[in-house]
């Protein structure tokens, strides 16, 4: 494996080698998951980063957060956290807009204004809408998060229905700002939600609309701006759309669409041209109600994606990919089929045993979650990270190669209506006990190839230009000042881009030699710093932090660029991305 690159190997339970059959068995009532009131979107989401698979729902007359708690059960934790708003929340999005490895949250809101909260190191969440220089007083839809220009820095595009859609760029972290006309996205749809992916595979997230009672919208992202193609994309006249997902359904290397509208459900094959070609009629596909939102997984972990379908108005459908370019409705047989107005669905595995499970909301009843109790087929589980790329690596293309068969995914954050699945990736892999390839590409362009990956286990890869050995959690600091840390690791640098100095804030959990060092964007070292022994504690002020004036070991100042900053301490490392300007 590359120096280049952490990595690290997390093994779950192997599932064992019996017949295999599609199944899943309803577990709301155990897990305490059931929702409130009106349910809308939901998420599955590692908000305070332990490894397990936490889940938000949007509701009215409030949303909540539930903890998971690893025994198969799950805590309401939304008053403990500080999540609070005056409004009808429909949707709701996570994203680490700061990079600081905490996921924060938008809220899209149907009656009042959108709410924006930062995650305060998995322990609460801060409202900073204003300070962000979030203003949606429209009647939002849906968010969907992705860094559209590559700057390393999550941007948000929301759906409204009664106003015009916004798209905010991050400016480095710090707020947001109003580029919908400047970038070509300006729409009045009625909105209804909004998916990211990068349909036609040029290196940079393509952004679709679904609308209410008016023609659906595809911009493609051409580097600068956006352009409207919908007229010439063939994906047609459907309206009244709700959920959409970007999908490589058939395993062709190139995502295709599935979206509901009209009382139909729409899959539209990627034709690799540009163009796609609706095939819901040859892939069997079909629902009995007014619309729906759908959600891909590889639910019996055979190599192809499955899909269910979140219905309104009727039967929620839970389809089987049979390789061949066609589907089968194993609904029944599968043990599920709730009926309801069901508004979204999520897929992600919540209880890591190699099954992805299926949660669906519904406005007329409680919410179902679905573990899947399938048990026979191997599977790969990825989690990327960004460092030069944003940190949640949204955008990020995987490629798993298995005996002749390629299989892609995208990290996303946006998916369905107003929902958001796991962002842990996960290949099913069959009968075979291995992996020939997986390729992961940034949206930086940093690009890693590993062979001979075993099954039923977790890898993280994180981008890294420098060789790091050892994961840093990072941890807010504590009230009190006495409280040692719980691990060393870099704080944020400040200031960041910088010009010509900055401070290089770090925290230590133990006694320790320390040195700072510094590399160039090509890997090359151009500085090292070197404070000594130090006790555990905090070195955050401009007293006891480390100093950097912008000069190499020769005292000569360096260019204007990308550089890294890696903590090295007794028990690890850690690295930061700076930028300085002139």
């Amino acid at each position: 494996m590359s120096t280049n690159l952490m990595i690290y190997i997390l093994s779950f339970t192997i599932i064992s080698s019996t017949a295999f059959c599609m199944g899943f068995v309803d577990v709301t009532d155990q897990t305490g998951v059931t929702g409130i009131g009106i349910s809308n979107g939901v998420a599955f989401i590692d908000y305070d980063y332990d490894g397990k698979l936490d889940l938000y729902v949007s509701s009215d007359p409030h949303d909540i957060l539930y903890h998971n708690n690893g025994d198969g059960t799950y805590k309401d934790v939304t008053d403990a956290l500080g999540i609070s708003f005056v409004g009808d929340g429909v949707g709701v999005v996570f994203g680490d807009y700061n990079n600081d490895g905490y996921l924060d949250l938008y809220v899209p809101v149907n009656d009042g204004r959108d709410v924006f909260f930062q995650n305060e190191g998995g322990k609460l969440f801060r409202d900073v809408t204003k300070n962000v220089r979030i203003d949606n007083p429209a009647r939002a839809r849906s968010a969907a998060f992705a860094d559209f220009d590559k700057d390393g820095f999550i941007d948000v595009y929301v759906v409204n229905e009664n106003s015009q859609n916004i798209l905010y760029r991050n400016v480095n972290g710090r707020f947001f700002e109003d580029v919908t006309q400047i970038m070509n996205v300006a729409h009045s749809g009625p909105g209804r939600g909004c998916i990211w992916g990068d349909y036609d595979n040029d290196g940079d997230p393509d952004l679709f609309v679904t609308n209410k009672e008016a023609t659906n919208v595809l911009f493609r992202n051409d580097g600068v701006g956006f352009k409207d193609v919908m007229k010439i994309s063939g994906l047609g006249e459907a309206g009244d759309s709700t959920g959409a997902v970007f999908a490589d359904y058939d395993n062709d290397g190139y995502l295709d669409l599935c979206f509901g509208g009209n009382g139909r459900v729409f899959l539209y094959h990627n034709n690799h041209d540009g163009t796609f070609l609706d095939v819901t009629d040859n892939a069997r596909l079909s629902i009995s109600g007014e619309r729906c939102s759908p959600t891909f997984g590889d639910y019996d972990n055979d190599g192809d994606l499955d899909l269910y379908l979140a219905v309104w108005k009727g039967r929620s459908v839970l389809y089987e990919n049979n390789g061949d370019g066609t589907f089968t409705d194993v609904t029944d047989n599968a043990g599920m089929g709730a009926f309801g107005n069901s508004w979204s669905a999520i897929s992600g595995d919540y209880n890591n045993d190699g099954g992805m499970d299926i949660y669906t909301s519904f406005t007329t009843r409680s919410n179902v979650l679905y573990e899947n109790i399938s048990n026979a087929n191997n599977w790969i589980k990825v989690k990327v990270v960004g460092s030069m790329s944003n940190r949640d690596a949204i955008g990020t293309r995987l490629k798993l190669t298995t005996n002749g068969t390629t299989q892609i995914r995208e990290v996303t954050a946006g998916t369905g209506y107003g929902s958001q699945d796991s962002s842990i990736i996960q290949f099913g892999i069959g009968e075979n006990t291995k992996a020939n390839i997986l390729e992961v590409t940034w949206s930086s362009g940093i690009s890693i190839k590993l062979k001979d990956i075993q099954s039923n286990y977790l890898i993280v890869l994180e981008e890294n230009l420098l060789a790091v050995e050892t994961p840093c959690v990072k941890y807010p600091l504590s009230n009190d000042k006495k409280t040692l840390p719980d691990r060393s690791c870099l704080q944020n640098i400040y200031p960041n881009p910088f010009n010509p100095e900055t401070w290089i804030p770090y925290q230590l959990a133990q006694l320790s030699d320390v040195e700072i060092l510094i590399y160039n964007s090509t890997g090359r070292l151009v500085k090292t710093l070197r404070p000594g022994t130090k006790n555990p504690g905090y070195y955050i002020s401009k007293v006891n932090a480390v100093y950097w004036d912008g000069t190499n070991e020769d005292g000569e100042t360096v260019s204007s660029g990308v550089y890294f900053c890696q903590l090295k301490t007794n028990n690890g490392v850690d690295i930061k991305k700076m930028i300085l300007k002139k």
